[in-house]
């Protein structure tokens, strides 16, 4: 019995397919023989009187498996037996002319036959490198099933490296010892029986030494009792995803941490500082201040974190809301800014941070706009968007900063302190309402003169 395991280091295929499972050896010991007693038979009933007819019809079996067994060579030992088999009839049945004629056109069927036959095998000698060349090359494991013993007949040497099983073994490999589910294999064989392939399936599988792996298993059915299933080897897959998972999960603790313990910590510190100002001496005042606004600043990323994980995590559900009320209450926790808005009536598709929109706008303008810069909202009903721009009369930002102000990290003016993630909370946002945002010069051409946001919003449409 063959080896189940194919090597890739051996190319010299005999046969494309060995007839009845039988070695090469026996078929070519077989057929010598037989054309032997053929020669030997065709003197003796020739001279007994048999006309050629009879015997010569025998010679298509030598023609045929000459032909498929030694292909080339086994053509010129057809050509060698049809002539001797013409020469025959000659000399030992004294034909007339229609024997003769007979003889002749046998002669030219058999070498036909054998140049046929020849052809298709190297044919499919081709094919079988061709089958064989991605059989032993691919990545994957990659297996010949017997759906009705559920055996393996022929692995590559990917899957052999795949099970640990050793590339001598001769006897098929019963894919029930390898795979640990049993509904696994039910539930392929199920598929494979009523649409001839089955779907990927994940899978774990035992190696030889004992040890599992992981794998994706897909199946094609080849022919009526045969499939090929190929093993995608996903183990360190599913190794990383398992750690990507827990990072996430020590990430969600540490920003726990932060959003909750930490920022009760910093809203009690901050408050304290606010007292302290304010019963603060001269000389000690600016100290306080600068104590305000550290712990103002850390106020701002810990609620940027916050926004950005509720960004993350958060699924996508918006409801109409009322812009006014939004840019209202945000102008109200900027109570010693100058902020010219005149209202509005649109109502745009969005959620409850779209008021961080609008408080990163204000506090960016207010914190880059140098000493009282004036702030102004303009807000446009569009037939299917509402344009909404906030402006500001600060020193503006560099055209070659334009292009990246959005970016994660990215500030217009680097000696104000801050870790840049407002403007990226901003675009992130927008973009999540189904709108876009931009920035331009509030004068055009003069970049030092300030700034305006534009971003656009789903407008909802009233009956």
């Amino acid at each position: 019995m063959t080896s189940v395991f194919h090597d890739p280091a051996d190319d010299s295929y005999a046969v494309p397919e060995e007839p009845f499972g039988l070695p090469v050896a026996y078929w070519k010991a077989a057929l010598i023989l037989f054309t032997f007693v053929l020669i030997v038979s065709t003197v003796i009933l020739l001279m007994s009187g048999l006309t050629p007819h009879v015997i010569g019809a025998l010679y298509a079996i030598p023609a045929i498996l000459f032909a498929y067994f030694f292909r080339r060579k086994g053509v010129l030992i057809v050509y060698l037996l049809a002539m001797f088999f013409f020469g025959a009839v000659v000399v030992f049945r004294y034909p007339n002319v229609d024997d003769l004629v007979a003889a002749a056109l046998r002669s030219i069927l058999l070498i036909a036959i054998a140049l046929t036959v020849s052809y298709l095998t190297h044919f499919l000698l081709l094919e079988k490198r061709k089958y064989h060349a991605i059989f032993d090359n691919t990545e994957n494991g990659v297996v010949v099933l017997d759906i009705d013993t559920c055996a393996i007949t022929e692995m590559n040497q990917r899957f052999s490296s795949l099970t640990n099983l050793s590339p001598g073994t001769r006897e098929p490999v019963d894919l029930r010892r390898l795979v640990k589910d049993p509904e696994v294999i039910s539930g392929m064989f199920q598929a494979l029986a009523t649409q001839c392939s089955s779907p990927a399936i994940e899978a774990n599988l035992t190696r030889a030494d004992g040890t599992e792996w992981v794998a994706i298993i897909v199946g094609r059915k080849i022919a009526y009792n045969h499939a090929v299933l190929t093993f995608v080897d996903i183990t360190d897959k599913k190794k990383l995803d398992a750690e990507l998972h827990q990072l996430h999960e020590d990430a969600n603790l540490y920003l726990d941490i932060l959003t909750h313990d930490i920022n009760n910590i910093n809203t009690a510190s901050l408050n304290y500082s606010r007292l302290l100002e304010g019963r603060a001496g001269e000389t000690n005042r600016p100290l306080s201040h600068n104590l305000v606004l550290a712990l103002e600043k850390t106020d701002e990323i810990i609620h940027n974190v916050s926004t950005l994980r509720r960004i993350r995590e958060d699924s996508v559900k918006l409801v109409p809301i009322p812009l006014i009320d939004i840019i209202n209450r945000e102008i109200a926790g900027f109570p010693d800014a100058q902020i010219d808005y005149k209202g509005c009536s649109a109502t745009v598709m969005a959620d409850e941070m779209l008021s961080s929109v609008f408080s990163n706008l204000i506090g960016n303008a207010i914190k880059f706009g140098g000493k009282n810069p004036q702030i102004t909202i303009r807000v446009e009903d569009g037939e299917n968007e509402v344009f909404v721009a906030v402006a500001d009369s600060g020193p503006g930002i560099p055209d070659e900063l334009k292009t990246r102000i959005f970016d994660r990290f990215e500030r217009g003016d680097t000696t104000v302190s801050g870790k840049g993630l407002g403007l990226f909370i901003c675009k992130t946002l927008i973009e999540r309402y189904g709108g876009s945002i931009r920035v331009e010069d509030l004068v055009p051409g003069s970049w030092q003169k300030g700034t305006i946001f534009r971003f656009t919003l789903r407008k909802v449409q009233h009956p």
